[in-house]
């Protein structure tokens, strides 16, 4: 059976903040089968995922070994490469990282597109801040 039907699949981005486990590839492993499945069928497929490289989990893990986030991130997206890819053979089409120039330049572009279509409004948060930390407490 053919087709010829664009799918796109946007997988989970596991934070680079520690090696994965089998959790993380049980969770990513049902993308990898859905993708094969349509580029069997003749499908043409989008298949995209990568490393979080932002967020609490990767600042902390930094933190305690007393390291910058951003080779932290780097280090364990690397890793994630050679299990997912080399490892595993998961066959993304593109894995990336969201400290990477293109995912950056493209989330800007589609940002800023929503919000000069008025769908994104910009506004004042409010957050709890630590005096004894001399910080603003991490989501």
């Amino acid at each position: 059976m053919t087709s010829s039907r664009n799918i796109f699949i946007g997988a989970a981005w596991p934070y680079s903040n520690n090696s994965l486990h089998l959790g993380h590839v049980a969770a990513l492993l049902p993308a990898d089968i859905i993708a094969r499945y349509h580029r069997q069928r003749g499908d043409h497929v989008l298949y995209v995922s990568g490393s979080d490289c932002h967020g609490t989990p990767i600042t902390i893990r930094a933190e305690q070994e007393k390291v910058e986030p951003r080779a932290l991130a780097e280090r364990y997206h690397q890793e994630f490469v050679a299990t997912l890819i080399d490892g595993l053979g998961f066959s993304y089409d593109l894995y990336t990282k969201t400290m990477g120039q293109f995912h950056i330049a493209t989330v800007q572009e589609i940002f800023l597109r929503l919000f000069e279509r008025g769908w994104l409004i910009e506004k004042t948060q409010h957050l709890p801040f630590c005096a004894h930390c001399k910080r603003f407490l991490p989501d």
